[in-house]
């Protein structure tokens, strides 16, 4: 059975269990999901049948991405990669259907605080801090000196208007399945903002990134999500709009507050560091600051080239910054991995 069969018949159990024990919250609770994650698998299952269900089929990679050469080749331990959104791949590693998720949102992954203790370990941090926010660009913020908050929205929603944005300010929202897709609508109502905004989805990172870079390239006004360190971050000159401080109190109730310090960290099951030690060790010297991610993306969408191009290409120009924090000899063994790549 694949990974993708797995998490298929892992949401067709979860409904089912709801609807046995008449709660939807205790079978949340007892298959590791949040709520919201469930309705949204119960309305598309209600919508459009039970095969909505099945995840999306992805291309597998080679190599994809800057940790697995080093398990698989340097240590010695076979690999895959299960590709899916923020809520699946939780779901899997709770329930030790995958191992390792380099990618943990501690202040958006509330369900967080549901997992009985015991069932991950918390390895560390993935990548530098940096920043979530709503944005637009700052030549539009020049035009309208008065824009300055999300408060100011209704002011200036008429600016952000489009065809497809039902006569409200079209705000292109976070990528599909990642948890700040809620955060953001739940802002939206938090902020009384329902009759001012359009949530627009953008598919995808990319596709999120290819709509705030041409409407910059053509000096239009936009709005939306954005997050650091990513290229358009770093490219553009864009203005965050204000929201109040944050803090956990209203993080917890309504989040009409900025968002917090994007904290990513790595987690594993905890069924992994007695079987593997090695990788254990590994994964909690793993640093990748914010400059090279930058440059690997840039250097990606330049070259026209995919993630597992891209990886490759990282542990060959940055070879000094992953050598150091590994053996010798797992260091020699990804060398080899890597040129035979050629």
């Amino acid at each position: 059975m694949t990974p993708d069969d797995q998490l298929y018949r892992f949401r067709q159990r979860t409904l089912a269990l709801a609807e046995e024990l008449g709660n939807v919250r205790a079978a949340c609770r007892v298959m590791g999901i949040h709520p919201s994650t469930f309705y949204r698998w119960r309305r598309d299952a209600e919508r459009y049948g039970l095969e909505m269900l099945r995840p999306r089929e992805r291309r597998r990679p080679r190599m994809p991405n800057a940790t697995s050469p080093f398990v698989e080749h340097g240590y010695g331990y076979p690999t895959e990669l299960v590709a899916g959104d923020t809520v699946s791949l939780w779901t899997a590693l709770v329930n030790n259907d995958t191992h390792v998720t380099m990618e943990i949102w501690p202040a958006q992954q509330e369900w967080l605080e549901d997992v009985e203790e015991g069932t991950l370990v918390d390895v560390g941090q993935s990548l530098d801090t940096g920043w979530e926010a709503w944005v637009i660009p700052q030549y539009v913020k020049d035009a309208n000196p008065g824009l300055v908050s999300v408060s100011d929205i209704p002011e200036y929603a008429h600016l952000f208007v489009t065809p497809d944005s039902r006569e409200r300010a079209r705000f292109v929202t976070c990528v599909p399945g990642w948890a700040c897709e809620q955060v953001n609508a739940a802002k939206v109502t938090a902020y009384g903002l329902e009759e001012h905004i359009h949530l627009l989805n953008p598919g995808s990172g990319a596709g999120l990134f290819a709509d705030l870079q041409a409407s910059y390239d053509r000096g239009e006004p936009w709005l939306g999500y954005l997050w650091f360190p990513t290229p358009p971050a770093v490219r553009l000159d864009l203005y965050v709009l204000e929201e109040p401080p944050y803090s956990d109190a209203c993080w917890a109730a309504d989040k009409a507050c900025a968002y917090p310090e994007a904290v990513v960290k790595i987690m594993v099951n905890a069924s992994l560091p007695p079987r593997a030690p090695d990788v254990l060790e590994f994964l909690s010297q793993w640093s990748f600051r914010a400059a090279d991610q930058i440059e690997a993306e840039l250097w990606m969408e330049e070259n026209n080239e995919t993630p597992a191009v891209g990886a490759i290409w990282f542990l060959r120009t940055y070879r000094q910054a992953w050598a150091s924090i590994v053996p010798g000899e797992v260091a020699e063994r990804v060398d080899e991995a890597l040129e035979a790549e050629q």
